[in-house]
Order: structure tokens, then sequence, then C-alpha cells
């Protein structure tokens, strides 16, 4: 795997023994308003955080020609890392992978200059090893929580993989995407509604 990202991206910096992408933390809180990649890609519009928290084929074209968009990210006011999905059914090799690619895009937007914020996501508790980083202490980070309300396992493990950054990362803010969840420390977060989905429930109002 290191040795593909490397061929497509170059040498970047990697530490431990996991060799996992070098992220510096980021202690910028914000209130600015989020915008899904597609969207801020297609409109050119840079007075946003844009995000990933959209289906990956709407993005996957970022980790296939980054030379391409990586400029553009970095003009935004801010960019919350990649969000390559790593479903609970996937193998936990693929959703090591999908995590690692993730990580080292960010670093790489990092890299050129970007105001990222660290996308703190997970799977099942096999992923905790690799999805806390520990230099991400008392940063701002991101998290999503789009689809967790589907079923109580979801849910469950939602809030064990959330109290689980809170006691690893003791985060100063959180950029938190998608619904509330009972339990969760609403006094360190920001919360961005996912517009697109509240149309849907409500209906699209015509003209």
């Amino acid at each position: 795997m290191n040795s593909f990202l490397t061929d497509i991206y170059g040498y970047l910096p990697t530490a431990g023994e996991m060799k996992w992408p070098v992220l510096e933390p980021n202690f910028k809180t914000t209130t600015t308003s989020l915008l899904p990649f597609n969207e801020a890609w297609s409109y050119k519009a840079t007075e946003c955080i844009v995000h990933f928290y959209i289906d990956d084929e709407l993005f996957l074209r970022v980790f296939r020609n980054p030379e391409k968009y990586i400029p553009f990210l970095c003009q935004c006011e801010g960019v919350i890392g990649p969000d390559m999905s790593q479903y609970t059914d996937m193998p936990a090799e693929m959703r090591y992978r999908h995590a690692y690619c993730n990580a080292y895009l960010s670093m790489l937007i990092q890299k050129e200059g970007g105001n990222l914020y660290p996308n703190i996501t997970w799977s099942k508790s096999d992923s905790y090893w690799y999805s806390y980083p520990e230099n991400f202490q008392n940063s701002v980070i991101a998290i999503n929580s789009n689809g967790v309300h589907k079923n109580g396992l979801a849910l469950y493990r939602w809030r064990q993989g959330y109290n689980m950054a809170l006691i690893r990362l003791s985060p100063q803010q959180i950029i938190r995407y998608g619904q509330v969840v009972d339990g969760e420390n609403t006094m360190i977060s920001t919360y961005h509604i996912n517009k697109r989905l509240n149309m849907l429930r409500n209906g699209c109002k015509r003209k």
C-alpha cells in the first residue's frame, strides 16, 4: 500500500510501526458553513469548509488525480479530511486500507497548504487502534453521524466510537455533520445539517 501510494503522490512522511501518514492537528475553531466536495467544485465555491460526507463515487476522482483538485481545496476556507467508506461488513483489511488512503490524501492536502480539519471516523472496535492519532489531542476535529440511526447496532457502535474519541483526543471543538445523537457533548460541537437529506424527508418544493 505505502509503495503504491508513493508512486502516485511521491514520498510523504509516515510514523510508527504501521507507517501511518503524519498529520498535524488543527487548533482553529470555526463556524463556517459546510459544502460537499462535488458542489463546491462545480460552483468553484471557496468560502466554505469542504466535506466528503457523500457517496464515494462523487469524490474518488480526487484520489485518482490529486494534482487537479488539491489546488482548489487549498483555496477553500477549510477542508475536512476525505471520508472513503469503512462499512462494518467490509473485511478488516479493506477498512484499514480505506482509512489509510483517507489519511494519506489528508496529509497531501495539508502539505500543500490546505486548512485541513482531521476527519475522525471508525467502524468496528478493531479499527480503534488507527482511528484516533495521539497528536490530535485538543485539536478541532470533524465527526459525521449520517446513517447511524438506521438500526440499534449502528447507533451503538457510533456512540462507542464517539466516546472513545472524547477520551483519547479531548477535542476543543467538534465539527459535527448529521443528526444529533443523544448523549454526545453538544457544548463543544458545531452542528451542520445534511440539507439534501432534509429536502428528501420533507419533500422537494417545486415552483
